[in-house]
């Protein structure tokens, strides 16, 4: 079986919603659109999380002004782990009762089959292996919808969860559900994932062409010790294109958030694009960071990212986005969305080429002005920061610790649950 991480899950979900497996009744209420991608998935979502990782299907009722609104369904996985892959659809001030276990028994559905398939399909694809063809040969039933819940048998085919998970043990963390919000930063709107809880806070900021959902499982595996703060950074996610990319305007943006949190002396995390960000923080903001983590990103950088222009604007259909995109499909699960026009990817390339074309350069002096306890995380494999560099700057700067790992550039996604130990490992000695 080839396996898999909770974010590679996650996000061939978030990749396979849309219009044609969001539930009627919520259509009913408001227009799927991708802007909101979770919207009207919950119930079909929480079969297919299901599927994948076994566990109980856990039901709650949602409520607007006081009023009814139905019902909001996730999973609880083996050992209390709670995975709510769409609560963040709730954008009206909804809220959602505690949850109660709802039993799943084998059979088909007689609500939302077709979706349910529909989106189990999809998400098949992008994850080989793991998803056999669900068990029909029970008795017809009744789903889980928006409606009310029956807890009658509904389709069941899954794995061995055991066998299946491929991310941090749910057993061992202590998972919290993220909450989407944004903040004006001087024109512009940014938007950032806080997975909450009562630790120190730690700020992560993405790559290019990814967002700050990419943490997800990170932010499990620190919890309840850390409280991470995941910045969509500008064009990227959901936060706003800004008519410029240039490291000052970076900057701002990261303090900007850490005013409006009323934080400072942060340990700040980042990868590529935001590995710079993050030291160029500390060097110019001491007082905003109290640490470093910094995955796979040099004091000089000179790669490119022209190659991105090629990637099609827009495709008919998701099927032939991916089949256009090629390999590169593999770092743009995140970023791929439904437009008006078609579908697309949720970045403008050439912003992405602007705003690189402003990290390339030599940035020693930014990383020598610091000295901050530094963790830096290389990739063995990576072609953005080789091994060399990485030494360099380990002995030339002062409490900076050097970890390996056998990697390409994205080691938080290709070995989440080795980066996450050298991360908390590296934490725990903070003061």
């Amino acid at each position: 079986m080839t396996p898999h991480t909770l974010t590679g899950i996650e996000n061939a979900l978030r990749a396979s919603w849309a219009a044609d497996t969001c539930s009627p009744d919520d259509q009913e209420r408001a227009r799927w659109s991708a802007d909101n991608p979770a919207w009207g998935h919950c119930d079909i979502t929480a079969l297919v999380v299901h599927d994948l990782l076994g566990g109980e299907l856990v039901v709650g009722e949602v409520h607007l002004a006081g009023e009814p609104q139905g019902f909001h369904w996730w999973n609880r996985l083996p050992g209390g782990f709670a995975v709510d892959l769409t609560r963040e659809q709730f954008r009206l001030g909804q809220t959602v009762t505690a949850g109660r276990t709802v039993q799943r028994p084998a059979g088909r559905t007689r609500r939302r089959w077709e979706e349910y398939e529909l989106l189990r399909d999809r998400v098949a694809a992008r994850l080989p292996g793991l998803l056999p063809e669900p068990s029909v040969d029970k008795p017809e039933r009744a789903a889980p919808g928006t409606s009310e819940p029956d807890r009658r048998p509904v389709a069941h085919g899954g794995p061995d969860p055991r066998t299946a998970h491929g991310g941090p043990d749910p057993r061992t963390i202590d998972a919290r559900e993220p909450e989407r919000r944004a903040f004006d930063a001087g024109g512009h709107r940014l938007s950032y994932l806080d997975f909450g809880g009562p630790g120190r806070p730690l700020l992560a900021l993405h790559g290019h062409f990814c967002e700050g959902r990419t943490f997800t499982a990170l932010a499990a595996a620190l919890a309840p010790d850390w409280r991470v703060i995941a910045l969509d950074q500008r064009g990227h996610g959901r936060s706003d294109r800004t008519p410029g990319y240039d490291r000052d305007g970076y900057l701002g943006d990261a303090a900007a958030l850490l005013e409006h949190l009323g934080l400072d002396g942060v340990v700040v995390l980042g990868h590529s694009l935001g590995g710079v960000n993050a030291y160029q923080l500390a060097a110019r903001h001491p007082h905003l960071v109290r640490a470093l983590v910094i995955e796979d990103v040099g004091a000089v950088v000179a790669d490119e990212l022209s190659f991105c222009l090629s990637w099609p604007r827009r495709a008919p259909t998701r099927a032939a986005l991916v089949e256009a995109l090629g390999d590169s499909v593999r770092y743009l699960a995140d970023a791929i969305r439904e437009h008006p026009d078609g579908w697309g990817l949720a970045f403008n390339p050439q912003d992405m080429v602007t705003s690189h074309g402003q990290v390339r350069g030599d940035h020693w002096d930014d990383w020598l002005a610091s000295d901050c306890p530094t963790l830096l995380v290389h990739g063995t494999h990576s072609d953005v920061l080789g091994a060399e560099q990485a030494a360099a700057m380990t002995s030339r700067r002062k409490h900076t610790r050097l970890v390996s790992l056998p990697t390409g550039h994205t080691v938080h996604d290709t070995a989440p649950a080795d980066f996450a130990t050298a991360v908390r490992e590296f934490l725990a000695r903070l003061p």
